[in-house]
């Protein structure tokens, strides 16, 4: 069977799979799912796969592998109600070894050798093996197998892993979006001992290039949650990030080692430097250029088209216990501190001051700055307008011409988000029920602002502070700025910790 036969494949397995399962002892919603993730799996290594002697062997042993790793997850074997009848498993079956089990199921729904193979494995002592093989059928035809995912849309992973970190914007409302969906460890490939060495001079320390999965991203943001880092052009698995910057169709990450790292779009890592956590990350696609603070304290612009560092300085108005990056505009780097709003054009010793420390973000020549403790100004030195806005923290669209902010209440410790045009100042619609409590929020590049978001029953108590897990789920929505309609892409388990969100 060629490369590219794997939909044909998909088509014609799924339902003798799924039926093979439930034969096994899952119920029928966890038996599509485990055939999902197997072939989802053997997808990767199509290529490979489909050229070997025996194609349904080898995808027959990855839905074993599959099912026993839900049983080692404690996965319910009789999950949802929906569906069940008629598929209650034969008795006899349980009389078996599980070596004979499996053999015979095999034989009997995939017609995978002879049920005379299953003579000597066990169990089938006392057994009328001709009413077992007609119950076998009976149920294998019952099983309600449903429609196959398409290919593009088959997960590789059972479950979610905990991993994730809430970035709070304000009263913890957060500007580098989360969400949390589906993700066990990273895939690595070997450390390139005999990699190039920096123009800077410096060692250059390149990880394992991990394999990238070409599924378009649902959301029109770069983002990150429970392992699996979401790209334009697909998903790859890249464990333990705090922080996160999309750039050039890759992004630029920080991780709980302190290392900021280029990921490619093709999945080519490379460690920069390393990052005090908590004081942020900026990038610049029309310059290249990358900045952030090491754990020194020294600030570093990094150009990541000529591989080096452009500059990396001590400067004496920051400290990075008070301040953190804010963003890069024309080659300049923006950061903030209590010693007040810093310009540094990398190569040059001098920067330009301002007070009070206000700056959280500028874009196409506007600015947003903190005016007072519950108060944003806009300032849009273009048209020469500016407005001062309700609000604690906040960010700007790629274009300049929206605010997203928050404004404290007595509902929850994170607020409650408000939209505003930075032109006029007036309001927008959010398209956010009253129920809704917005964890974190980042503009898209297509009219949009996307919201992780959570019912306020599941929620911690405003005075709640100690406890930053809750339970239910988390919704990912995407929202028009022009009317404030939303759609809910996708929902994740709250418990599996914030992940991060990067506009493009």
């Amino acid at each position: 069977m060629r490369a590219d036969d794997f939909p044909d494949y998909l088509t014609a397995r799924w339902a003798p799979l799924v039926r093979v399962v439930v034969l096994l002892g899952a119920g029928p919603a966890l038996a599509r799912r485990v055939v999902a993730v197997a072939l989802g799996r053997a997808r990767r290594d199509w290529g490979e796969l489909s050229t070997s002697g025996d194609l349904d062997g080898e995808v027959l042993a990855e839905v074993l592998q599959t099912l026993a790793e839900a049983r080692r997850h404690g996965l319910d074997g009789s999950d949802g109600a929906e569906g069940t009848e008629g598929t209650d498993r034969p008795a006899q079956l349980d009389d078996l070894t599980e070596r004979a089990r499996t053999r015979l199921v095999a034989a009997v729904v995939l017609g995978r050798g002879s049920t005379e193979d299953i003579e000597g494995l066990g169990g089938l002592d006392g057994i009328d093996e001709s009413d077992l093989l007609d119950d076998v059928r009976r149920v294998a035809a019952a099983v309600p197998v449903g429609s196959p995912p398409p290919p593009d849309a088959l997960p590789t992973r059972l479950r979610p892993a905990r991993a994730g970190r809430l970035v709070a914007l304000g009263l913890a409302v957060v500007l580098a979006l989360v969400a949390a969906t589906y993700a066990v460890g990273a895939l690595r490939g070997p450390v390139d001992p005999d990699g190039p060495d920096r123009p800077d001079g410096r060692a250059e320390e390149r990880l394992g290039r991990v394999r990238v999965v070409g599924e378009a991203n649902p959301l029109p943001v770069t983002w990150w949650a429970g392992d699996v880092l979401h790209l334009p052009g697909g998903w790859m698995e890249v464990p333990g990030l705090v922080d996160l910057v999309a750039i050039d169709g890759g992004a630029v990450v920080a991780d709980a080692a302190q290392r900021v790292v280029h990921v490619r779009a093709d999945g080519v890592r490379t460690v920069l430097g390393r990052q005090e956590h908590g004081t942020g990350l900026a990038a610049e696609g029309d310059t290249a250029l990358v900045a952030w603070i090491e754990p020194g304290g020294s600030v570093v612009a990094h150009d990541l088209l000529a591989g080096r560092d452009v500059d990396r300085q001590d400067l004496d108005v920051f400290h990075p216990s008070t301040g953190r990056v804010v963003g890069i505009a024309g080659g300049v780097v923006l950061l903030t501190s209590a010693y007040g709003d810093v310009r540094w054009r990398p190569g040059e010793r001098s920067t330009v001051i301002s007070q009070p420390p206000v700056m959280l973000d500028q874009e196409s020549g506007t600015m947003l700055v903190r005016a007072g403790p519950a108060r944003v100004r806009v300032e849009d030195t273009f048209f020469s307008v500016a407005h001062t806005l309700p609000g604690i923290g906040g960010a700007l669209d790629p274009e300049g011409t929206t605010v997203v902010t928050t404004v404290p209440d007595t509902r929850s410790a994170h607020g409650t988000v408000r939209l505003y045009d930075a032109r006029t100042g007036d309001r927008l619609a959010t398209g956010l029920r009253r129920q809704d409590v917005v964890l974190a929020s980042a503009f898209g590049g297509d009219g949009t602002v996307v919201h992780v978001v959570a019912r306020l029953q599941d929620l911690p108590r405003t005075e709640d502070f100690v406890r930053p897990s809750f339970a239910g789920r988390q919704e990912l929505r995407t929202c028009r700025l022009e009317d404030g309609r939303c759609r809910t892409i996708t929902t994740v388990p709250a418990s599996d910790g914030v992940p991060l969100l990067a506009s493009p």
